[in-house]
């Protein structure tokens, strides 16, 4: 059977776990854990994003729902100013106060993007988003059009683990933990490669 859909790996997971049939109701959840597993480690050239973000009255932002970890995050002024990542603790030891003027720095606290020196410019956001979750209404991603088998082996993993079947979940786990490497790889291979070096100040 192709794994071309959300529909075709329900049924594929179905067809690999020969013995229990019955677990076709879960073969969604198995699915969703396999995602979860996924976006912890998984992140690849699909998966950059472009946000603006508009700062409130305290210059902070909700960050966006599909938000896994920045890339860059660029104050809109004139000229434009990429910003540098501070610990809170750090923030709030350099900036006591909550003064205005031209943003230097940001947080991240839990789901909220804080810039300071206060600031009313737009925020642009690059950042890695999840993996889209795979859903009837959204039967496929870019991860399943090209790894279809590592969708399959998280997936099972996880259904042999609900049946407690360790030796199999294993089994596929390390199937799955193998491919993933492979993905990592290729895509950290892909974005750094041929990169340079570059020091970050005037040179002669």
């Amino acid at each position: 059977m192709a794994l071309e859909s959300y529909a075709d790996l329900k049924s594929s997971i179905v067809d690999w776990m020969f013995d229990r049939p019955d677990l076709a109701t879960f073969a969604g959840d198995f699915i969703t854990l396999c995602e979860a597993d996924l976006n912890r480690v998984v992140r690849g050239r699909k998966q950059i994003t472009v946000a603006s973000l508009t700062l409130d009255g305290d210059s902070k932002a909700d960050l966006p729902d599909d938000y896994l970890e920045f890339r860059n995050v660029t104050a809109l002024t004139n000229p434009r100013r990429r910003l540098s990542a501070v610990a809170p603790g750090t923030r709030d030891d350099v900036y006591p106060f909550r003064q205005a003027g031209y943003p230097s720095v940001f947080s991240i606290d839990g789901d909220t993007l804080m810039v300071l020196p206060k600031t009313t410019a737009e925020i642009e956001l690059e950042y890695f988003a999840k993996i889209p979750a795979l859903t009837d209404a959204n039967s496929s991603n870019w991860l399943l059009d090209k790894f279809p088998n590592i969708y399959l082996y998280g997936s099972l993993k996880h259904a042999c683990l609900f049946i407690g079947n360790n030796e199999r979940a294993a089994s596929f786990g390390s199937m799955f933990n193998g491919l993933l490497e492979a993905l990592i790889r290729e895509e950290k291979g892909a974005m750094w490669a041929r990169g340079n070096a570059r020091v970050a100040m005037v040179t002669p």
